[in-house]
């Protein structure tokens, strides 16, 4: 072998080992939504080491370490965004089932079922149930209700539901509890829509 056939040293970039562990360190972003940062920093680690690879005359090793920090932290943060997305969809659908449930029970005249979903857990508020109840009595007379999320309410586990029918505009609250696995939806409130509060 020749002397110039020897292969040059070139020095590891620093900066591609800490995007890879930048990278692996982006499954945090699964846990919990503060934590989406993580995946951002390891995206950012990972093209300024692909910059100090690159760097000439001699470019540093350590390339493939840094492609693999980019892709783990794109495709832990694009999961992380995903899930959430898909997790705020399915429970959007949720409360509207449960409020459409809720207020054909009203119309229907099953008016037990509808107090005692109006009601929660253990609060025991029979006249605060009888006052939901009541109110969209009052608004009551639609064949068909169309029911559709707003989003989630201003307490945690809340979503706001707006049902719509003939002779019915309404604005539910409804508050979602998961107890050993099983999920439960109560009504607690519903207020008549006002033309400005549409």
């Amino acid at each position: 072998m020749a002397v110039d056939e020897l292969p040059s040293y070139r020095p590891v970039s620093a900066l591609a080992v800490i995007a890879c562990i930048g990278g692996v360190c982006s499954a945090a972003a699964l846990v919990a939504p503060i934590l989406w940062m993580v995946p951002l920093v390891g995206v950012a680690l990972s093209v300024a080491a692909l910059a100090d690879v690159a760097r000439p005359p001699v470019g540093k090793a350590g390339r493939l370490a840094a492609l693999a920090g980019l892709a783990l932290s794109l495709g832990f943060g694009a999961q992380a965004a995903t899930t959430a997305a898909a997790s705020q969809w399915v429970t959007a659908r949720r409360a509207e089932a449960a409020a459409r449930y809720w207020f054909e029970a009203v119309c229907a005249g099953r008016l037990a079922d509808a107090r005692s979903m109006a009601m929660g857990e253990g609060d025991g508020d029979a006249d605060r149930a009888a006052d939901v109840v009541d109110t969209a009595l009052g608004e009551c007379g639609a064949d068909r209700v169309d029911v559709r999320c707003l989003g989630p309410g201003d307490v945690p586990e809340s979503w706001r539901v707006r049902a719509t029918g003939r002779d019915a505009d309404l604005e539910l609250i409804l508050a979602r509890r998961v107890r050993r696995g099983t999920e439960r939806w109560h009504v607690a409130a519903c207020e008549p829509l006002t033309p400005s509060s549409n």
